[in-house]
Parts: C-alpha cells; structure tokens; sequence
C-alpha cells in the first residue's frame, strides 16, 4: 500500500468515527429533546407538523435500533466496494456528501429555531472549515442574519468533500463526483426513512 492508499484508509476510519460520535449524540438526547419542544415547534413552524410527529413517535429503543442499521448499511457500502475492487474512493465521496448533508441540516435547524438541536455539537465539531463554524454560531448567538452566512453555507460542502477526499486515489470527471454526490443522498434518505421503518418494527416486537 502506498501514502495514498493509507490516507484515505484514514479519511474512512475519520468518518466512521464522526459517524458514531454524532449518532450517539442523537440517540442521547433526541427523545428528551423531542417531547419538549415538538409541540412548539409544530405551533411555531405547522408545515412540518408531520416531521415533528414521525420524530415524537421515535423512542431511544426504536431511534437505536434505526442508527444501527444506518452504520450497518453504511459499512456495507464503504467495505464491500473496497473488497470486491469496485470503484470504492467515487463510492464513498458519495456517502460523503449525503451525510455532509446530514450535518448541514442540523445546523440549519439550530440556526431557524434559535436554540440547541441534537446533533448539533458534532456537527459543527466536524467541520474543517473554521470560518463557517465562526458564521454559524455568531447567528445562533445574535440571533439575526450574519454577512457571509448564505455563501459559507454555500461553500461548506464543498470544503468537507474536498478535505474527506484529499490525499486519496479517486480520479473522476465533475459529472462523475455530482452523480455519485446525488446517488449517495437519494441512498442515504431512502434508508433513513426504512431505518425508521424497521426500527418501529422491531421495537414493537421487543
């Protein structure tokens, strides 16, 4: 194995790691969480009375369940590539970018409600770019629009997939990296929703 293939076992070690640290962070406080302010959040935002809902509905055991299953798939796609010689470094700049989007949704929310959200910390924690974590807690703090706010946002995926990827073997074309971008996500949001799925199945039978 060479430098480059020893760094992007590292970029991969480094994102189960995040992985695991912000999940349990959920599954800490999501369920407390939850029953203290769905009911606010649904007066204060009634569009997304029905998220609110589905995530009240999700106790610790059920929410548990359905992480463990999200790191079970996760694995899968990042080990069996790699072991069956596929194109594994454009299949994980993938999953990359879909949980990037994960991370940037939680701090959004944090940023529209004002308040601490879970999975919040590790959020902000992950990201390389300091200039964004700057931004975003200045308007968590002041509480109103920060100048440069719309762009770091703009430009925070770009830095967390620029940075998981740097130093590994991938060599792919723009259309390349945007069609594994947009794959990972629809992936990961289609799981996200059967995680949930089976982890109310399961939790019922337990």
């Amino acid at each position: 194995m060479d430098i480059e293939d020893y760094s992007f076992i590292a970029v991969i070690i480094i994102f189960i790691i995040g992985f695991i640290v912000h999940e349990g962070e959920e599954i800490i406080f999501q369920r407390e969480w939850m029953l203290k302010n769905a009911a606010a959040l649904s007066q204060r935002l009634p569009k997304l009375k029905r998220v609110f809902d589905h995530l009240l509905s999700l106790d610790t055991k059920t929410f548990t369940i359905a992480v463990i299953e999200e790191s079970i798939v996760i694995a899968l796609a990042i080990f069996l590539p790699i072991c069956m010689q596929m194109d594994y470094p454009l299949i994980c700049f993938g999953l990359f970018c879909a949980y990037t989007l994960h991370l940037l949704v939680h701090i959004i929310q944090g940023c529209l409600i004002r308040r601490f959200v879970p999975g919040l910390e590790t959020s902000v924690l992950q990201t390389p770019n300091y200039g964004f974590f700057t931004y975003i807690y200045a308007s968590i703090i002041y509480r109103h629009y920060v100048p440069g706010l719309a762009t770091a946002c703009i430009l925070f995926p770009i830095f967390v997939c620029i940075t998981s990827i740097y130093g590994s073997s991938i060599d792919a074309d723009a259309l390349s990296l945007v069609l594994a971008g947009l794959v990972g996500i629809c992936f990961l949001l289609i799981n996200l929703l059967f995680s949930h799925w089976l982890g109310k199945k399961i939790s019922s039978l337990l």
